[in-house]
């Protein structure tokens, strides 16, 4: 088995494997998500098994089983969380998934043997985990730890690590990765100012190295299938799957700018500006991923 996505585009993302078990324990309640369609679950698929042959869980790799099965899903999540750091945000998700699965769970209904008793093992487990990293991000200083996270992400960007999506889809990837990573620890667990300040700068770099890529000032506006249109690599479709998978929390009229980037194979948003400036991009992406 080749893993072509992880080798691949996303060879230096580390958003992938936290996303990953948080999509493992929200498919748990798979009734109540939103539907997947064909392309996006298919990419699900090889995902799931490049995962599972990089880390050599073998056991998790018969054909289709967690796809319906809570407790495999689980399973393979709390293994995954012991292998990879899930981060903060992450951590949190998944605890408050499996709380409110547990709240939900008819008494009187029919359970599979255990599942109950696995929600609330691993909703406890995740719980302490994330106070633990709460307190430790704390100690060292929260605006270090999101300067040094960063300059990291910005750092692989100036490198060419995210070349293999458009301009506008390198700022996403970039973003995502802060998101997931300690960055976005800091801009949530940081007083309003902090948090504020973090994400006023994080928006004036995000156009700047956007700018760059188009050779032109932040502030020149630009047609938007400058911004959007991936170039023509061997890669092409593995980089588009990965970004329309790394989006698929954008709704087309809540998350106009970052629906419109990642979601490629749909019809860009009606509130996707035509034209648009880098700075007005950034400052999009960032308050929408951001949460503002």
């Amino acid at each position: 088995m080749t893993t072509q996505l992880l080798d691949g585009p996303g060879r230096t993302l580390e958003c992938i494997h936290p996303k990953f078990m948080v999509d493992l324990v929200l498919g748990v309640d798979a009734a109540r998500q939103p539907p997947v369609v064909p392309q996006q679950q298919h990419f699900r698929e090889r995902l799931t098994q490049e995962i599972v042959t990089q880390t050599k869980l073998r056991p998790w790799a018969m054909a289709g089983m967690f796809s319906e099965n809570a407790a495999l899903r689980l399973g393979l999540a709390e293994k995954l969380a012991g292998m990879f750091d899930p981060g903060h945000l992450a951590l949190t998700r998944m605890t408050d998934k499996l709380t409110s699965l547990r709240q939900q769970a008819n008494p009187r209904g029919q359970h599979p043997p255990g599942l109950m008793q696995q929600y609330d093992d691993l909703s406890s487990h995740f719980s302490k985990r994330a106070a633990y990293k709460e307190k430790a991000l704390s100690q060292r200083g929260l605006m270090v730890q999101a300067g040094e996270h960063s300059e990291q992400i910005f750092t692989r960007w100036r490198a060419g690590h995210y070349d293999g999506w458009s301009l506008a889809g390198r700022c996403c990837v970039a973003l995502e990765e802060l998101r997931w990573g300690a960055f976005g620890d800091a801009c949530r667990l940081a007083n309003r100012d902090v948090s504020a300040m973090l994400k006023d700068n994080l928006r004036s770099m995000a156009a700047n190295y956007l700018a760059q890529g188009i050779h032109a000032s932040p502030t020149t506006r630009h047609f938007y299938h400058q911004w959007l249109t991936t170039p023509v690599t061997p890669g092409l479709m593995d980089h588009k799957d990965l970004l329309g998978w790394l989006g698929d929390w954008c709704h087309a009229e809540r998350h106009p700018v970052c629906w419109s980037v990642t979601q490629s194979w749909q019809p860009v948003a009606l509130g996707m500006p035509r034209l648009c400036s880098a700075k007005r991009l950034a400052d999009a992406m960032v308050n929408e991923m951001f949460g503002e």
